[in-house]
């Protein structure tokens, strides 16, 4: 059992989170939250189905340059992803700021 001290913060926590984010919320309390929109960065995606394609080929035509083009595009992916993460989180609010204060700052 929780204490009351501990159901008034899952309370706030709870109306906080429908206030910010209802969709979520709702998903939440439905059992089947999603992750949101914008989250996947679909530049970092392509290049690596790309690198993957040209890894194959590499490997079927024994091509080393083309290995070294699959190689550099991974490598291009990564940092891809690694940018889009950390504008996100460079994006997000800080705790106790409204998200318009942290577009500001």
């Amino acid at each position: 059992m929780l204490s009351q001290d501990d159901q008034a913060r899952f309370r706030e926590i709870e109306r906080q989170l429908a206030q910010e984010d209802p969709r979520f919320a709702r998903a939440l309390g439905e059992g089947r939250p999603r992750r949101p929109a914008g989250d996947t960065c679909w530049w970092a995606v392509t290049v690596l189905a790309l690198a993957a394609l040209a890894i194959v080929t590499a490997v079927l035509a024994m091509s080393f340059s083309l290995l070294l083009f699959g190689t550099v595009l991974i490598g291009a992916a990564m940092l891809l992803r690694r940018r889009h993460i950390h504008r996100g989180q460079r994006l997000s609010p800080r705790r106790g700021q409204s998200p318009g204060a942290a577009a500001a700052s």
